[in-house]
């Protein structure tokens, strides 16, 4: 005579509930999650139920935090909106510290190209002097 099935649900191994509370707090092992989460403290993690508690926990804490992310306390509405303003103040003035970073070696650029051409002229101008020089010493002996 074949068993009837029970309306009851498969049962989670233990080894399935460590797995999802080790992963839904972002941790490896019993130590670290009860250094994260306080309501954890007082779970004794050898047994099966501790691992049930702890699961049904980090999940309404999961689903508390997704509520308050939607819909935060005005005063921290308020918190988030100044420190966007001070990001996005933050980016313009990097932006503009960068422009004017690139503008400057472009003109330390053009300078150091200035400063080449007037090497030159005073190298041909040194050149034309000392050939004058000769000439010069060259009347002046004749």
């Amino acid at each position: 005579m074949p068993r009837k099935s029970s309306a009851r649900p498969k049962e989670q191994s233990l080894a399935e509930l460590k797995r999802q509370v080790l992963e839904l707090a972002k941790v490896s092992n019993t130590k670290q999650l009860k250094a994260t989460n306080a309501d954890l403290l007082h779970l004794d993690f050898r047994r099966k139920a501790s691992w049930r508690s702890a699961l049904e926990v980090l999940q309404q804490a999961a689903l508390t935090m997704a509520e308050w992310e939607r819909n935060p306390p005005d005063e921290y509405k308020e918190l988030f909106a100044e420190i966007e303003q001070a990001t996005a103040a933050y980016s313009a003035s990097i932006e503009q510290g960068l422009k004017l970073s690139c503008q400057l070696r472009e003109a330390a650029d053009d300078l150091e190209a200035v400063a080449e051409e007037l090497q030159q002229e005073a190298g041909e101008l040194k050149a034309i002097e000392q050939a004058s020089a000769q000439q010069r010493r060259a009347r002046s002996l004749n």
